[in-house]
């Protein structure tokens, strides 16, 4: 009994055993063998593609095909800042001329 025990821990830790197993393994399943190397990247290779899904979330704006229809499109944006900034000019609030800003007058 405690001969069959001796024998088993001595199967169960050598190494050729182990590598015989992790050989017949390769062959039944089709493993690939772990080496301490860089990854394959059959992990990244397997998954899916999110391009369309990203089409459908973030659909393509019609802007840029809007502007070569119709001289003067705007979205609603770019209408609001530029309300906006005559409002802004009306009061003397608005940008100051080119070459006017605060630096010019440091020196």
């Amino acid at each position: 009994m405690a001969s069959t025990n001796a024998v088993r821990k001595l199967i169960q830790n050598s190494a050729v055993v182990k590598r015989g197993a992790e050989y017949a393994r390769q062959e039944i399943f089709g493993h690939v063998p772990q080496l301490n190397l860089p990854g394959t990247g059959y992990k990244n290779a397997k998954k899916s593609f999110t391009g369309p899904y990203l089409e459908k979330y973030y659909p393509v704006s019609i802007n840029k095909y809007a502007r070569q229809v119709h001289k003067g499109w705007e979205t609603e944006q770019e209408e609001y800042r530029r309300v906006k900034l005559t409002q802004r000019r009306r009061k003397g609030k608005g940008p100051p001329k080119k070459g006017a800003g605060a630096r010019s007058k440091k020196k």
